[in-house]
């Protein structure tokens, strides 16, 4: 009684010192700790027009105060990084020199396209100037070494205004390749994009992009699919209203193959198949879609002839 553990607020210090960095930047929310489920500041970048700052990007933060790291031991905390819905970056803040280091969360997407990483991930950072975002053994429950912050910096550095538009413009670019990502996972496609190699403090991606990719899960494939659906039926539309009967058909015949069953609710392209029926002597049709299982059957069977079916 009486005392207190010497570095009770150690965490909550660096917290501190990251918020009044990312404040700068936009807004930086702190996460009260008793409701911390694994992020401490959710932050957006703002940009000014005239009087008035609107915010841009949205973004969270997971702050640390050493070098050790970041890991996820089981499969629900895998689960959770993967599945949520803002960029993520690792703050590591080193107080004795008032430094900031920051991190990209890239290998979330590595954990989403192949199960080798569904139950255990673990993020070593470390402190190179030059790396490229995915650094891994392919192994399963192998670690990610982010062996480059996309960040490295003072505070007093980040005090200037043309350092900080830089930091900015970093940031931006690294959650614009998390937000396209994240598209990905929640339309079920296993492939992500990032820079195949970058510089700490550059927003400059000299030497391009690479593409990562997986097989599809079955959960993963049927949300594909159904999203794949739902733009097949608007652009089927989109199509015929701009009197693009070839390419509204087309559309229409990947999207009968996608869907041979009408399913209530799904964006269904009627005013297309009512034209193909007349335009084909089908007047009035047997069903709805006999135009356009028509041209499928003749597809199939010249497809047929050339030796090619589902079967191989």
């Amino acid at each position: 009684m009486g005392s207190i553990a010497a570095n009770l607020h150690e965490g909550s210090r660096s917290e501190y010192l990251a918020q009044y960095v990312f404040s700068s930047f936009g807004t930086a929310v702190p996460v009260p700790h008793q409701v911390d489920t694994g992020l401490d500041i959710y932050c957006t970048l703002l940009e000014r027009d005239g009087p008035r700052a609107w915010p841009r990007a949205y973004y969270s933060v997971q702050v640390k105060s050493t070098m050790e790291p970041w890991t996820f031991a089981s499969p629900e905390s895998v689960r959770w990084i993967i599945e949520h819905p803002l960029p993520i970056f690792l703050c590591i803040v080193l107080k004795a020199e008032a430094r900031i280091l920051i991190y990209p969360t890239t290998p979330r997407f590595a954990a989403w396209i192949l199960p080798l990483h569904k139950n255990h991930l673990a993020l070593i950072p470390g402190t190179e100037k030059r790396a490229q975002p995915i650094e891994t053994s392919w192994e399963v429950g192998s670690s990610f070494e982010p062996k480059a912050p996309i960040l490295n910096f003072t505070i007093q550095e980040a005090l200037d205004d043309t350092f900080r538009a830089r930091l900015v413009d970093v940031l931006k670019l690294w959650i614009r390749y998390d937000m396209d990502n994240i598209f990905r996972i929640n339309c079920g496609i296993h492939h992500f994009r990032a820079p195949y190699e970058f510089e700490t403090n550059s927003a400059d991606v000299t030497n391009g992009v690479s593409w990562f990719g997986g097989p599809f899960s079955e959960q993963s494939l049927q949300r594909a699919e159904a999203v794949l659906k739902e733009l097949l039926g608007h652009i089927t539309d989109h199509h015929y209203d701009k009197n693009k009967l070839v390419g509204a058909t087309i559309y229409a015949m990947a999207l009968r193959r996608l869907s041979p069953d009408y399913q209530p609710g799904e964006s269904t392209p009627w005013a297309l198949h009512r034209k193909l029926n007349e335009l084909f002597g089908m007047s009035p049709p047997t069903y709805a879609y006999q135009a356009v299982d028509e041209l499928l059957k003749m597809l199939s069977e010249k497809l047929a002839q050339h030796g090619i079916s589902d079967t191989g």
